[in-house]
């Protein structure tokens, strides 16, 4: 096995390790956090709804 490999697998035990230890911290900031990124996800999709069928002719209209 090529050492790469070897750095890479250590690397992807320590993050599976860090996730399971703190996984309740995570789960309670995710919950905290949980609200700002709805609140970003219907702000984005809003704008685009709007960019998209809000126009008025736009680009198709001959001058």
């Amino acid at each position: 096995m090529n050492k790469k490999w070897i750095v890479y697998i250590v690397l992807i035990v320590v993050a599976l390790v860090l996730v399971i230890v703190f996984s309740k911290n995570i789960y309670f900031w995710l919950s905290n956090q949980l609200w700002k990124i709805l609140l970003f996800l219907v702000t984005f999709a809003a704008g685009w709804v709007l960019g998209r069928f809000g126009r008025s002719g736009g680009r198709n209209t001959e001058r």
